[in-house]
């Protein structure tokens, strides 16, 4: 079954039909400005993530111009543009994947209720919005006693979210301690007592 592409006419396509087969690796060449990048991010690329999205009744991305694209997968996009070194940037956070996977575990997520411990699921539960403050909390009820808690949303599973990040490293992966090497625990500062800064502490009167 292949990755089906009928009337293709975004930017400089020029109403064009391709069959790609599926799992397997295609390259895809030609010269510059023959639609090569056009096809990829801005047919089989934005059209596989607006039906993806729209089996979970979500909405807002165009169709692209196309007349029909069939068997696509909810797919990624890896490109070549430069990418900031920021320590919370992972390969989730680059291909978007990290959104969707969020949006997973909110909606879908099981845990134990706090009341009964009956395992419950996100999708089964009662919901209820409440405005507090200015801001809307999410709840959910326990379908077997009725126990109300706080819905986890996909802050909760957002290490960028106070809700969801480690209370250790604050979402950054790593945490800095000062270990014994640094240094002395028997000697004061000016007598040495952190270690890389010995020799300059010591001519300090």
């Amino acid at each position: 079954m292949n990755i089906e592409i009928n009337n293709a006419y975004e930017k400089n396509l020029k109403n064009i039909n391709v069959s790609i087969p599926r799992n397997k690796l295609t390259v895809i060449t030609g010269l510059s400005g023959s639609g090569k990048t056009t096809l990829l991010k801005d047919v089989i690329y934005i059209e596989s993530q607006r039906q993806y999205l729209e089996t979970m009744n979500y909405q807002g991305i165009p169709k692209p111009k196309v007349d029909e694209v069939k068997n696509l997968s909810p797919s990624i996009l890896i490109d070549q543009e430069d990418r900031n070194h920021n320590p919370r940037s992972t390969l989730g956070t680059k291909t978007d994947i990290y959104t969707d996977l969020r949006m997973i575990f909110e909606k879908l997520h099981q845990r134990r209720c706090p009341n009964c411990s009956s395992l419950i699921s996100a999708h089964e539960s009662r919901e209820e919005t409440e405005k507090i403050n200015g801001e809307f909390k999410v709840y959910m009820y326990c379908p077997d006693c009725d126990f109300r808690m706080k819905k986890l949303t996909r802050s909760h599973f957002s290490f960028n979210s106070e809700a969801g990040a480690c209370p250790t490293c604050k979402g950054m992966g790593k945490s800095l301690t000062i270990t014994d090497s640094l240094y002395r625990k028997d000697r004061q500062i000016t007598e040495g007592g952190v270690r890389i800064w010995q020799k300059t502490m010591q001519t300090i009167k």
